[in-house]
């Protein structure tokens, strides 16, 4: 229990101060006259200092680029940061009830799915860990094959180079792509667009084992060629490529400033957000460019209104509460995204179910049902419980891995890397982008496993 347990002045500190609130709260509760609602958020950040300050399994790594920090991050900004900016700026969510609704509920959503994962993640057995292997021969071939099955699948998707530019950048000629490569052929090349990151790190790897230690800056190129082939009006197809390679290339950098880093982070996420400004614009020049980012630096609640909605307000579960329980909705939510076969399961899914009650009819699937939110509409608390403590001991499991493998089989540590930030849509995102994810981008990484697969076997 004390290597678990690492208790400091801080941790303490918040979990006095989180019971201090929660007995105000049951004595001065009144859902309809005083919610307290600012007293309910301000619960999430100080449980999130109380597991921090307490449970040393769930302090940040020394590594920078690790699952397990990008976890951290994720969760510091759902549970501190976007309740903080809601009690400084208000919430930015649309919901069809009172401004001043209670939001006891939801906050009770979120403090359990947290609490069962950091269970989950703390209770994980070592003894399920694979011993690390040594990487895996050929790897000219292997890398030859990925940049010439990404190279294809380009040409089939976007046909010029002109059109990959314009498509990488803008949603409207992205969807008119889409809808152009609406076919079984279209599908396939979709899926190997995603080869281009792994192709980059196999003759990354062939060529550090020939030189050595290398100067972070003469990796540079690598990032650049890497980018060069996954550009994407989807932010995450560019950005969970570039993190999967730094995670092999950067295994040894450490955290020296951990509250600059995480400051960087956040104005990362900022610029990210004006991407979703420039996208949807038919064309720019640099003129253009730069007033657009001053109108989007103007209009601050569109920032505020993004990070809370792509992070997770407690208010996105909401529309959920108000909904009467058809049949449970897991199992369409999986399968809604596979081609074909989901046509049968859409009306039955979650995102159908949550946009509709989002928008009081169906104008469109494009608000994402919490997962949290899903477990507990399927099957209240007890489901949320269950659901996240697994989540945190395949994230777990995902990390451990990452990490055993890193120094000596990097292509592998990327792959499980890769699979760790697909698998993050279980924080951020839905049950339905978990599985579109494993549809469309898992199989480079599943085919590094798989070729490592008989040396995990010896090993294990």
């Amino acid at each position: 229990m004390a290597s678990v347990l690492g208790k400091t002045w801080w941790g303490l500190f918040s979990l006095l101060c989180f019971l201090l609130i929660s007995v105000g709260i049951f004595l001065r509760f009144d859902p309809i006259f005083r919610p307290q609602n600012n007293l309910l958020l301000l619960l999430l950040p100080l449980i999130w200092g109380s597991v921090l300050g307490t449970i040393k399994r769930f302090r940040p790594d020394l590594t920078v680029i690790t699952p397990k920090n990008l976890m951290l991050f994720v969760w510091f900004n759902k549970l501190v940061i976007v309740p903080l900016e809601i009690i400084w700026v208000g919430n930015m969510i649309p919901v069809e009830r009172h401004p001043n609704q209670d939001i006891s509920t939801e906050i009770c959503i979120t403090l359990v799915s947290f609490g069962a994962f950091v269970v989950g993640w703390s209770c994980f057995s070592q003894k399920q860990m694979l011993r690390p292997v040594v990487a895996f021969s050929s790897l000219t071939t292997w890398a030859s094959v990925y940049f010439l099955v990404a190279l294809v699948s380009l040409s089939l998707l976007y046909g010029s180079l002109e059109n990959y530019l314009s498509g990488a950048i803008f949603t409207y000629v992205t969807r008119e792509i889409v809808e152009q490569n609406a076919t079984f052929v279209g599908f396939l090349a979709n899926i190997g667009q995603r080869f281009w990151v792994f192709g980059v790190l196999l003759i990354w790897y062939k060529w550090k084992t020939k030189k050595g230690k290398i100067h972070w800056l003469r990796q540079v190129p690598w990032l650049i060629l890497c980018l060069a082939g996954t550009l994407s009006s989807n932010r995450s197809n560019m950005a969970y490529p570039l993190l999967t390679l730094m995670s092999a290339m950067y295994a040894g950098w450490k955290t020296r400033h951990s509250f600059w880093l995480v400051m960087l982070l956040l104005g990362l996420i900022v610029l990210s957000l004006f991407f979703g400004y420039v996208r949807v614009q038919s064309s720019l020049d640099t003129e253009g460019i730069a007033l657009l980012f001053d109108n989007y630096l103007e209009h601050d609640e569109y920032i505020t209104y993004a990070h809370q909605l792509y992070f997770g307000s407690p208010y996105q579960i909401t529309p959920l509460l108000s909904i009467e329980k058809p049949s449970s909705t897991l199992l369409a939510s999986l399968v809604d995204p596979i081609p074909i076969v989901g046509k049968a399961f859409r009306e039955q899914s979650g995102p159908y179910v949550y946009n509709l009650a989002y928008h009081q009819s169906l104008v469109s699937q494009d608000k994402v049902i919490p997962v949290a939110g899903e477990l507990y509409y399927n099957g209240g608390y007890f489901l949320v419980t269950s659901g996240y403590a697994a989540i945190g001991v395949v994230y777990r499991w995902l990390d451990r891995t990452f990490k055993d493998n890193v120094l000596i089989n990097p292509p592998l540590a990327a792959a499980f890397f890769y699979l760790a930030l697909l698998f993050n849509a279980t924080l951020l995102l839905s049950l339905s982008v978990l599985t579109q994810f494993l549809v469309y981008n898992a199989a480079p990484a599943l085919l590094i496993i798989a070729a490592n697969w008989s040396q995990i076997r010896k090993a294990s």
